[in-house]
Order: structure tokens, then sequence, then C-alpha cells
């Protein structure tokens, strides 16, 4: 029988799934700083059967990568210049006459947004479609806060607070959540789900849940103890008590139920400063 070592010698090269072009002029994808690219285009393969190595489905070039100093000092960069752009963003608003309120927070744990959106790893996370930085949209910061306006402070639907600030189907909202962008450099960790039946889940509850099964772990990209920034703006300044509630309400969601995937699991709750 060939041995362990000699099917490593015989086996070929893992490559990246890209057109030979662009393959010559991206190598291995070791120059990119962008974790957008590496999740989404730079996942090797075998090239026989083309077929994701075990490399890439567990995230291993990708953490290496984030936990080099090299790369944190060239992100660092790109960094300072998206926080730059959000600044001359938020400056326009006020030019405008919006009212603007900014929050810091910092995950207590661990955090993700996206979790369950489609990607060929079956698990994804939430980044930035230029930076390749993890963000959270201000839909999910909306959506998070209403949530709590029902839940915590016992608002109704029909409420006309509620309705004059998230707006209806036919008139939009008085208050604007915009996306939260990290203030330093992501600290990304990697974590794992391992669920027991496999078969039962892939089969939507045809096979039974069975003792024989063997649990098949499942990698998640994971954000760690790093501060982000939430600005939310009121489209006018009589608009300003509205905007003051929405803060309170963004405070207490990012405290009480957490934002992102798997709260119950004590992700995404947030220390606000």
């Amino acid at each position: 029988m060939m041995g362990r070592k000699q099917q490593e010698r015989r086996s070929p090269s893992p490559t990246l799934p890209l057109p030979p072009e662009v393959r010559q002029v991206a190598g291995n994808g070791d120059r990119c700083d962008n974790i957008g690219l590496w999740l989404d285009r730079f996942l090797t393969v075998n090239p026989q059967n083309w077929e994701i190595t075990q490399d890439a489905k567990h995230r291993r070039r990708l953490m290496q990568l984030t936990n080099k100093q090299e790369w944190q000092r060239q992100v660092r960069e790109q960094l300072n210049a998206l926080q730059k752009r959000y600044e001359a963003m938020l400056k326009w608003y006020e030019q405008r006459g919006f009212a603007v309120k900014l929050i810091q927070a910092k995950p207590v744990w661990r955090f993700v947004v996206g979790l369950g959106a489609a990607h060929v790893l079956e698990t994804s996370i939430t980044l930035h479609r230029i930076f390749g930085f993890p963000i959270i949209p201000g839909s999910a910061l909306k959506g998070a806060t209403r949530a709590y306006t029902q839940l915590v402070e016992g608002k109704t639907e029909d409420d006309p607070e509620l309705i004059a600030i998230f707006g209806t189907t036919e008139q939009a909202g008085s208050v604007i959540f915009l996306d939260a962008i990290p203030l330093e450099v992501p600290k990304f960790q990697l974590d794992i789900m391992n669920p027991h039946y496999p078969n039962y889940y892939s089969t939507k509850g045809q096979n039974p849940p069975a003792d024989w099964d063997s649990p098949r772990p499942v990698f998640f990209l994971t954000v760690g103890e790093t501060p982000y920034r939430f600005a939310i703006a009121a489209r006018s300044e009589q608009d300003n008590r509205l905007l003051e509630l929405v803060e309170e309400w963004l405070k207490g969601a990012l405290r009480e139920l957490g934002i992102g995937a798997k709260t119950s699991a004590d992700y995404g709750y947030w220390n606000v400063q």
C-alpha cells in the first residue's frame, strides 16, 4: 500500500480556481490583503477534481495571513482610508442639515454577521465590498433596534413614533442607520459548529437522527474584541428628539439582544462606551 507521505508527494499541488491568465498575476494569493478576495476567490482546490481543499475549508491560510504583523501593518493603512471616507460621509450629512449621533462599542466576546449567507464554504461573514473589513450593515442595526422596541420597550407596530422612525412601505423613516465599521484592525477568530446528525440535516429530516452518525465540523469566521463605530442620522434637526430615542434603543439592542448570528450562544453582545 502507498504510504501517506508517498500519496502527498504524488498528489498535485493545490491551485486557485481562476483563469490561467489571472492566476499568473495573482500567484498563490499571498500578496492579497483583502479578506473578501481570500474567501471568495482565493480558496485552494485540487486541480484534478476541483474540490475545495481541507486547508481552505479550515481557513488555515487565511488565519495565518491575519496573524502576520506585515498584514496588520498594510491593512491598517486601508482601514485609515475607510475611516476617512466614513468621516467625510458624516460631515456631508451634517452640512446638509442632518443631525448625527455616534456610538462606540466593543464586543463582549465575538460576533458574526452574515453567517447564513450563501457561500461555497457553507458559512459566510459580511465584509466591506471594497476594503474587505467585517462590517455591520445598517439594515441589521435597524432590524435589531426595531426588535428591541417591541420586545423590550413594548411598542406596537402601529405606534406613531415607530412609524415615524422606521417608516412604512409607502414612506421612508426619519432616521438613517449607517453601516458600523471597525476602529482597529479586526481580530479574526476561527470558530466551529459540530452538527452530530449531518445526514438528518442534509436530507431535511428524511433520515432520522442516529447514534451512528459521525459529527461533521463546520468552520466559520468570527470577529473578536474589536471596537466599532456606529452612526445614526436624522433627516432634519426637527427629528432630533426621535434620534435621541433611537440612540438609546440601539444601545439597548447592542447590550441586551445582540447583533448577528448565534446570539443564543453569547455571540453578538456589546459593551457600549
